[in-house]
């Protein structure tokens, strides 16, 4: 049975128990992609990282990210919560990094302060798929037509895992909706593009504050708290469609698991966000 050190954290987390939580399995080299399957199986959370060897001496490590299902080629809160962890694991105050991930690789800054880290990180270039239908989500979503955002339109963005998003006219309406999950999955077969795994319906609370929440069949219980895949895209499309550059997010509310992520545009996408540290120790793999 081989022993291989592991970090638990709360991602997007202003207090520990908030956010995202994500366990992130170190020096993860000799772990078997079925192993990091079922691992992430057991625990159950939106997704478990795995850090591996970097191939070139340039980038800081390979990050593996698995949901209960399968490996995604990016995913948000693990990147950031990841970083937090390699740089508390090694006593560093600030550091650097370059993680490769399935999809590319992308660059990370974290700085750390006691049980706390601000991670800040920067997503791939955006990628505009197309189009969805306003009338087939918002009944897959339970919502009255009225709920439509006026001047924005559903649409699949992608900066290393496409996503749906679909806006509307208020954030006060998050907290009406009643998912019916055939009509959701009806809603993500966007002609023209990947078929996106995850629908992240936002609404306006402010001028630069937009409240969240993200739906998908592969996260238990359906819902997740927080996902910076989706807060990219979202930065991403509102910067070319009304010149927005910088926004906060508000996710997990009606979760009960509030989180916050900031995203700024005006020199790439650049995801941030608090990680509360929450344990150490080791995990036995056979």
């Amino acid at each position: 049975m081989a022993h291989y050190p592991y970090t638990l954290v709360d991602v997007f987390a202003a207090a520990p128990l908030q956010g995202n939580m994500l366990p992130v399995i170190h020096d993860a080299d000799a772990v078997s992609t079925e192993t990091m399957q079922h691992v992430a199986s057991r625990f159950r959370l939106s997704e478990t990282s795995f850090l591996q060897s970097a191939p070139e001496p340039h980038q800081t490590y390979r990050h593996r990210i698995f949901t209960v299902e399968q490996e995604l080629p990016f995913a948000g809160h693990p990147s950031i919560g990841s970083a937090a962890a390699w740089a508390k694991r090694r006593g560093l105050s600030e550091a650097e990094v370059v993680q490769l991930t399935t999809s590319g690789e992308q660059r990370l800054h974290v700085k750390l302060d006691g049980s706390t880290a601000v991670v800040d990180l920067w997503q791939n270039p955006a990628e505009f798929g197309g189009e969805g239908s306003f009338e087939t989500a918002l009944r897959a979503l339970g919502l009255p037509a009225d709920a439509r955002h006026p001047s924005l339109s559903p649409q699949i963005v992608s900066t290393g895992l496409p996503t749906l998003l679909v806006p509307l006219t208020s954030a006060d309406l998050l907290r009406q909706i009643t998912i019916d999950w055939n009509a959701l999955d009806e809603a993500r077969a966007v002609p023209g593009g990947d078929l996106p795994l995850g629908v992240y319906v936002a609404g306006p609370a402010a001028a630069d504050h937009w409240r969240a929440r993200l739906f998908a069949r592969d996260i238990p219980g359906g819902e997740d708290a927080a996902t910076g895949s989706a807060a990219g895209p979202l930065g991403a499309y509102l910067k070319h469609y009304s010149g927005q550059t910088s926004i906060v997010i508000d996710q997990g509310i009606e979760m009960g698991s509030p989180s916050r992520i900031l995203v700024r545009t005006d020199d790439g996408i650049v995801v941030s966000g608090e990680v509360q540290f929450l344990a150490e120790g080791t995990i036995s793999l056979d």
